[in-house]
């Protein structure tokens, strides 16, 4: 399948990659195996004069606070930034606990129901996934504490767009905490949009850090992801050095998609390391260092027009899909008609989240 993305205009692009986790080494872009005891070859930056994604250090991220929330944040051990406990009809614990990551210039309202104080509203994903017993979380990435220039969008951030340096160590602390807080009960994510690379990335560096992340993982939902490029690569990235162009360099260009410093670690040669852990055993070219958990992938996006033709605002089907996981489309007509997102903007790429079609593939996903 030709790799070719569209990306929201809103998840800025910036050319960083991850400090001493970029680029891999020729044997990790293979996809060679080595030991347990092996380093991971997506620990080598590509050259010794790649750029390198200046994460931001978790203990003063200025998006780690839970100041200003309109709703009470979620009480989670040991986590220190913003989240939402989502209500719960009889908790199952044999069910995982489902964490949600939410899309560009936005917040956990990609999650629910809109308008929000409407009793008529359709439910979304943290409401039918409350009445179905899981127990939710969704992080907030605080856009509003965005610490960029925000006067216009041509070389400033007024979008409140993050890039991956920003959102990995949240929301890798995120979930980290959840897993910690709760041994022994398996945790699914679904991340939207920006919202699934910013979950591959933490995931990677969790399980680089030897925290074992793919252990406790039961299945990665990820809707309309970004994973071989995006539409917004050609406008802002170079020309916009905040957050909004430098996540637009990390995902590379969707028109003719080669692989990024930011992309390669994750994706690996010919998508070699797309889906760690599916088999049970082997991740960015290891093996044994799943713990014998097979890890359950879906993606899901809009249907492309045609070839070359994409009516998803910002991602296209090549863009969207793993090797190795199940590829799931919705139809032309699945968008989201609930007017969310400054009255329904990007209603086609929000309809491989909130669209009926979209909602069933999910929860049908993560009931499995």
């Amino acid at each position: 399948m030709k790799r070719v993305v569209c990306i929201l205009s809103l998840l800025l692009p910036g050319c960083l990659v991850s400090q001493a986790s970029v680029g891999s080494s020729d044997a990790g872009a293979k996809g060679a195996a080595t030991s347990v005891k092996g380093a991971d070859p997506s620990d080598n930056p590509a050259s010794a004069d790649a750029p390198v994604i200046k994460y931001r250090d978790i203990t003063a991220h200025p998006g780690c606070t839970t100041d200003g929330l309109a709703y009470a944040p979620a009480q989670i051990q040991g986590f220190k930034c913003a989240a939402k406990a989502y209500p719960v009809k009889g908790e199952d614990p044999k069910k995982p606990i489902v964490l949600l990551v939410h899309g560009n210039s936005s917040s956990p309202a990609d999650y629910e129901k809109f308008p929000a104080d409407s009793p008529d509203a359709r439910p979304m994903l943290s409401e039918r996934l409350g009445a179905s017993g899981f127990r939710v979380y969704a992080i907030d990435l605080r856009k509003d504490r965005s610490d960029d220039p925000s006067s216009n969008n041509d070389t400033e951030n007024a979008a409140k767009n993050f890039d991956h340096a920003w959102a990995v160590p949240l929301v890798g602390h995120f979930v980290e905490s959840v897993m910690a807080a709760n041994p022994g009960q398996k945790v699914s994510i679904v991340g939207f949009s920006v919202g699934p690379t910013i979950v591959r990335d933490a995931l990677r560096r969790l399980h680089r850090a030897k925290k074992k992340p793919f252990e406790s993982i039961a299945h990665l939902v990820y809707a309309a992801g970004s994973h071989h490029g995006v539409s917004s690569f050609r406008k802002l990235c170079g020309t916009n050095p905040t957050m909004r162009g430098r996540v637009a360099c990390e995902l590379g260009d969707r028109t003719s998609y080669t692989p990024t410093d930011f992309l390669r670690p994750l994706n690996g040669e010919g998508g070699a390391f797309e889906t760690p852990c599916a088999d049970g055993d082997s991740a960015y070219g290891q093996q044994g260092v799943c713990g014998g958990n097979k890890v359950k992938y879906t993606t899901v996006v809009m249907k492309d027009v045609k070839e070359g033709t994409y009516q998803d605002e910002f991602v296209s089907e090549g863009s969207s899909a793993l090797q190795g996981a199940q590829n799931l489309t919705v139809g032309l007509g699945d968008n989201d008609d609930s007017g969310y997102f400054y009255n329904g903007l990007f209603k086609n790429h929000y309809g491989a989240l909130r669209s009926e079609a979209a909602l069933k593939i999910i929860t049908d996903a993560l009931s499995q």
